[in-house]
């Protein structure tokens, strides 16, 4: 944007140039004032029009982001899905796979067991046995 060379006081407050003696102004200087005055009018149209722009690209972002908060919401009300015919096939996997478990579980006890044992017979620095 282009530097705004005056503000309102400064426009109230200018005073021009008498060129002669209760002739009038200096018609230069009064064309000089009202040119720069149209430069900063052209500014101030640029930025205006610039964010015109922007506020149209976010209310524009605004209004698909609230479309998709919508979907989404939706989304979560539907109903859950009925469960498939291949559940009951995992649980009995799982149902399974459950004596393995306890088997892990009764091998490491005995390793901590049989650990325990070595350091009551050869005392507590043989663990490098």
């Amino acid at each position: 944007m282009e530097q705004v060379k005056y503000t309102q006081k400064d426009i109230l407050e200018r005073v021009f140039k008498q060129k002669r003696m209760g002739v009038g102004y200096d018609p230069a200087d009064v064309d000089s004032f009202l040119d720069d005055i149209i430069k900063d009018y052209g500014a101030f149209t640029g930025r205006i029009e610039q964010l015109q722009g922007e506020v149209a690209r976010l209310q524009t972002a605004l209004k698909a982001s609230q479309e998709q908060l919508v979907a989404l919401k939706q989304q979560a009300v539907q109903p859950a899905q009925p469960v498939t015919p291949e559940a009951p096939v995992a649980v009995e996997a799982t149902v399974v796979e459950s004596p393995k478990a306890e088997q892990v579980v009764t091998n490491l006890d005995l390793i901590k067991r049989v650990a325990n044992l070595e350091r009551a017979v050869f005392g507590p620095g043989a663990e490098n046995l």
